[in-house]
């Protein structure tokens, strides 16, 4: 029996470590700025912003942006939220 207790609790907190972590907060202006290149009607440019919300802080978002504007190179979080949305919401 204590066994069983035992394993139903470890397979909840499981399941609960398995979802989304709640999204990172960013100023209204950094959102603004994406939009204007990903417009927030495409399910693709919605998802995206939402899985870097949650994938990024807004200091590492704006750091990867400024790597991008010098090198050419896209912080690989970034390049796999937006592959991620794109598979997932073919327009």
């Amino acid at each position: 029996m204590r066994t069983r207790i035992l394993l139903a609790i470890g397979s909840a907190l499981i399941l609960t470590a398995c979802g989304e972590p709640a999204p990172n907060p960013y100023p209204a202006s950094a959102q603004t700025r994406f939009e204007a290149s990903c417009p927030p009607e495409s399910a693709v440019c919605s998802c995206t912003w939402d899985k870097i919300t949650r994938t990024l802080t807004h200091e590492e978002y704006e750091a990867a942006l400024e790597r991008f504007r010098e090198s050419g190179q896209m912080d690989p979080r970034i390049t796999r939220a937006r592959t991620q949305c794109l598979e997932r919401h073919r327009e």
